[in-house]
Formats: structure tokens, sequence, C-alpha cells
């Protein structure tokens, strides 16, 4: 199984790099543990143009539970930090693979996709292993293999 890793260069249309995020090791597992700011909920609603709600839904974060850290000036939980990390990944990938186009990458993610088992890609982002399934489909059209 291919997993997608941010390599690190620059690609401009790469949400890590809008939402803030280092694209992987020790620098991002530190600021996953220390919990997210609620501000990269935001970013990442401006970046791809879904509402807060969507996000909320895709990564299986609860809406209110967010407000109330806002409201108090605290960070995202570490869990809810890795579910936008993994949300960004996936998205990252799949922009790439669609040639840096988002709309393009977006309206795959929100569609039925055979290789899936006729799933919509973006409903199995709440887990892990839905993500993985994901960025699996993705690494192998890359390479041409469909089955």
């Amino acid at each position: 199984m291919r997993a997608y890793i941010p390599d690190g260069k620059s690609h401009d249309n790469a949400l890590w790099r809008f939402a803030g995020l280092p694209p992987r090791g020790l620098e991002l597992t530190r600021m996953l543990e220390a919990g997210l700011p609620v501000a990269v909920i935001d970013d990442i609603r401006h970046w791809s143009a879904m509402s807060r709600a969507e996000i909320m839904k895709v990564t299986g974060i609860n809406e209110r539970n967010i407000a109330r850290r806002k409201s108090a000036g605290k960070s995202l939980s570490p869990d809810e930090s890795e579910r936008i990390a993994r949300f960004v990944r996936v998205m990252d990938a799949a922009v790439q693979f669609f040639g840096g186009n988002k709309e393009d990458a977006t309206q795959w993610l929100s569609r039925p996709v055979k290789g899936l088992g006729n799933i919509a890609p973006i409903t199995l982002l709440a887990t892990e292993s839905g993500a993985l399934d994901v960025l699996d489909l993705i690494g192998r059209l890359e390479h041409g293999v469909f089955s």
C-alpha cells in the first residue's frame, strides 16, 4: 500500500502549507499532540471552499465542541488535531493527483468511486483506515492500477 506523505517541496496549492502545518516529522507530531489552533479550520475552509459544517462532518469533529474551544481560547484536542491532519493529507493527495486543481479533486472526493465500492471518498475520512483506503486508491490510480 502506498501512503501519501507530503514531501516538503513547494506545491502552490498545498493545503498543509496554507494551514501552516509542517509536512511531516516530529514537529508535526508535537503540534498535533499539543493541539492545533481552532483557526486552522477557518484556514481549511478558505482554501477548500467547503463550509465549516462540511469540514466538521467529514472529519467527525463535533461542531459545538469547537465553538466552545474557540470562545474559551483553547486549542483542538490531540484527537481532533489528528483528524484535521488526516483531512489535510487526503485533500493534498487528491489535489496533487488532479494536477493542482482543487475543484476537480473536491468533486472526485464527493462522488461515489468504483474503486471504493461506489462510496464517496470524502465519507471515509472520519477514520484512519478509511483515509488510508482513499490514499491507497489515489496511489493506485497514479500508477495506473485500477483493480
